[in-house]
């Protein structure tokens, strides 16, 4: 699925991992199968990072500079695991 972002436009998918049965996400842009070297970020959610903007850590920035650097290299993969870290205690 097409998903256009502040850094351009990146394709979406997901799949599913059969260990603990969640949906995890990817966005790629660009051809990341043509066997060149290719940018890929994993990231692990965090809610108050990624979507608040918390400022007791620095995943939202962490993410959106991933994506920048891909946006700029015009190819390149970010895996978003849904495993949330909760490294700020909830």
């Amino acid at each position: 699925m097409r998903l256009p972002i502040e850094h351009g436009e990146f394709q979406l998918g997901y799949y599913s991992n059969s260990l603990d049965d969640k949906e995890h996400l990817t966005l790629h842009m660009g051809d990341i199968a043509n066997g060149e070297n290719v940018l890929v970020r994993v990231h692990s959610e965090c809610l108050t990072g990624d979507t608040f903007g918390s400022r007791r850590c620095d995943c939202g920035e962490q993410l959106d500079h991933s994506l920048q650097l891909i946006a700029e290299e015009g190819r390149g993969l970010l895996i978003y695991l849904r495993q949330e870290g909760r490294g700020i205690g909830l």
